[in-house]
């Protein structure tokens, strides 16, 4: 028989030509039972998948299988899905991205490694990643990015290369073209002091069915925003924050500008045109403080640097209140401060006033070198100082002692302060002036008139500089004792002595007299004229009528309500009894002669006359303090003659009842006969 053979493959690698090759494949004969030897040759020049097909025999228009070819061949195969790709038009300043992938088909079990020659992306495309490894059956994704430059270029890059171990490289090849900014979609308008800020927000959304990653571009200085964005699919007005912080004011009334771009990942874009008004700035702190008069306050004003460079600021400080110059008060501090960049200093702002009052000022930061300043209003409402300080005196009552205080007058004019202190014991010039620019001492006095403690104000005013408040701690020790005042006299007898003191009260004063001993007694009151500027010497009668022999000590206290108490030191010394006469007394006659019991209990006392000439009558005991009188007769010369007689009268006491031992009073008594 004749007949042809006939293969249909399946597969697309063995339908290549000389691929596979069956010799003899045409015009076969056979002769009865003759066999045929047949020649198949498996050239492949790629890679093969397994494959397994069927060899059939063609004779008179009839198929009849004859035997079935199997097999493969194992290569290495990496390819890309596209060796060409094209962004098309891509706005400046933005970036487009498309995606390619690597694939392996083959059968090399090993994984291969792959590099891209990036250098010659440069400088308007890149791709990523730029290396890596591929296995058998894995697919890799690349990110290649087209950023153009220059506006109108057209870019073509051919022959990229992307090295792969073991096999040949692959080639890509990109292009794209750069285009001008897209027409300005919304101008944005700002609108805040200098160094503060003002937001906006700007609605965005994404129409397409893939997640946008987007990168915002923000031009000009005094506009920052989130760095980043991200758009879902199909999202819908998603908001952007964009602020406005402007550092420096407006020059010449012309805005600040800016733009904010939104590169978009088909090489679009959205464009937005910023504008921003800075004002002039409002005050960094209205600041209130409630400060005493008289006494240094210093404000602490943060200034903060807000360029990334040192700044020197001059200082200026304006008064808002008063509006006219008062050199009662100061309000001042260094002329200039310096601040290191992006840092934050105090300034020390000194406040002294001498009255209360409300004191406003504007305390100006300048950049002298731009013009740019910030400030602070201060205000500071002064209140009473209250006690400037405490003043101690002490001396003892009716001694002076004084104290000074140190005043200062800082106005170029003199001044003259008026004072005031409700406590009677301090002595006080009604005016104190102090000269311009100058200091002086104010002294006054304290003398008290009773002991204890007591506290009061001292307040000097002067309308310019207000008031000044000082305590007074004043403490009064008792007086001593004043000067003793001596007595002597005989027992019997009775002395008296003026008492002296000085009464330093303003008005008249009744003194209480009253003493500790019975042997002196005086007035139970007395009464004072007013008190000079020294005082006025006062004078009461003492007497002294001892009660006994020997030294007698007592205190006589002097007491008033407004003058205080006085003690004075008394000391008697009683003398026995001295003779006393001659008493006359005429013949038929009597006389009396005074005697009183000086003790203080009842006496019985004995009397006796030498001449009998002479008689007495008495009564012998005596109640303290109780006059006796002595009668004493005189009968005349018992001769006959005209002779004086003389005798003598002796009174004693008894021992027993009297304080010490027997005590006599003698009287000399003379008879006369006419």
């Amino acid at each position: 028989i004749t007949f042809n053979q006939s293969i249909l493959f399946s597969v697309p690698e063995l339908q290549e030509p000389k691929v596979i090759t069956v010799v003899p494949f045409q015009n076969i004969t056979l002769k009865p039972k003759e066999v045929c030897k047949l020649e198949v040759t498996f050239a492949p020049k790629k890679r093969v998948p397994a494959f397994s097909e069927e060899v059939f025999m063609e004779c008179l228009g009839l198929l009849r299988p004859l035997f079935l070819l199997s097999g493969c061949c194992q290569a290495l195969e990496i390819s890309l899905d596209q060796d060409h790709l094209p962004f098309g038009p891509v706005v400046h300043q933005t970036q487009a991205s498309r995606r390619i992938l690597m694939l392996n088909t083959g059968d090399m079990g090993a994984r291969k490694r792959f590099k891209w020659d990036v250098k010659k992306f440069e400088p308007h495309f890149s791709i990523s990643p730029e290396e890596g490894y591929i296995t058998p059956g894995m697919e890799v994704s690349f990110e290649v990015t087209y950023h153009p430059t220059e506006v109108g270029k057209e870019s073509l890059y051919k022959n990229l290369l992307c090295f792969i171990q073991g096999g040949n490289p692959l080639s890509l090849t990109l292009s794209g073209v750069c285009v001008g900014p897209p027409v300005v979609k919304e101008v944005v308008n700002f609108t805040c002091q200098v160094r503060s800020k003002h937001t906006q927000i700007i609605l965005l959304s994404n129409r397409t069915n893939q997640t946008w990653n987007l990168h915002p571009i923000i031009e000009g200085e005094h506009w920052e925003g989130a760095e980043f964005i991200t758009l879902e699919a199909h999202q819908q007005n998603k908001p952007y924050e964009i602020t406005y912080r402007p550092r420096t004011m407006n020059v010449e009334n012309r805005k600040h500008q800016g733009t904010l771009f939104f590169p978009l990942p088909d090489g679009t874009g959205w464009l937005y045109a910023l504008h921003g008004t800075a004002e002039l700035p409002k005050a960094v702190s209205n600041i209130y403080r409630e400060v005493p008069c008289k006494t240094p306050y210093t404000e602490l004003l943060p200034i903060t640097n807000w360029l990334n460079k040192p700044q020197r600021f001059r200082v200026i400080v304006e008064m808002l209140k008063p509006e006219k110059p008062d050199l009662s008060v100061t309000v001042k501090g260094l002329d200039y401060i310096d601040v290191l960049s992006g840092s934050k200093k105090d300034y020390k702002l000194n406040f002294f006033s001498y009255k209360e009052g409300i004191y406003s000022a504007k305390v100006i930061f300048r950049n002298e070198a731009t013009g740019e300043f910030l400030f602070y209003t201060v205000t500071f409402k002064v209140i009473p100082s209250g006690i400037i300080k405490t003043i101690e005196m002490v001396t003892p009552v009716r001694q002076n002692t004084s104290a000074s205080i140190k005043v200062e007058n800082p106005l170029p004019y003199s001044v003259t302060f008026a004072t005031e202190c409700r406590v009677p014991d301090i002595s006080l010039p009604i005016q104190f002036a102090v000269p311009a620019n100058s200091e002086a001492m104010f002294t006054f006095e304290f003398q008290p008139l009773k002991a204890g403690e007591t506290f009061g104000k001292l307040t000097l005013h002067n309308s310019d500089l207000g008031y000044y408040q000082y305590e007074l701690s004043l403490k009064a020790l008792p007086a001593p004792p004043e000067k003793p005042i001596y007595f002597q006299t005989v027992l019997g007898s009775s002395q008296s002595i003026f008492a002296k003191f000085t009464n330093y009260t303003r008005q008249r004063a009744e003194y209480f007299c009253r003493t500790d001993c019975s042997d002196f007694h005086m007035d139970k009151v007395i009464n004072a004229a007013p008190g000079a500027q020294g005082g006025t010497e006062v004078s009461v009668e003492v007497f002294f009528e001892p009660s006994h022999l020997g030294e007698t000590k007592g205190t006589l206290i002097l007491s008033s309500l407004m003058g205080g108490e006085y003690t004075i030191p008394l000391i008697g010394m009683a003398l026995p009894p001295k003779p006393q006469g001659p008493y006359l007394i005429r013949a038929g006659y009597n006389i009396i002669i005074p005697f009183k019991n000086v003790f203080t209990h009842m006496v019985t006392f004995t009397f006796a006359v030498e001449n009998p000439a002479f008689s007495i009558r008495a009564t012998d005991s005596v109640r303290p303090k109780k006059s006796n009188n002595i009668s004493v007769y005189f009968e005349g010369n018992p001769s006959g003659s005209k002779t004086p007689i003389t005798t003598k009268l002796i009174v004693s006491c008894r021992p027993e009842e009297g304080s010490e031992a027997e005590i006599k009073w003698v009287y000399y008594l003379k008879g006369i006969t006419p």
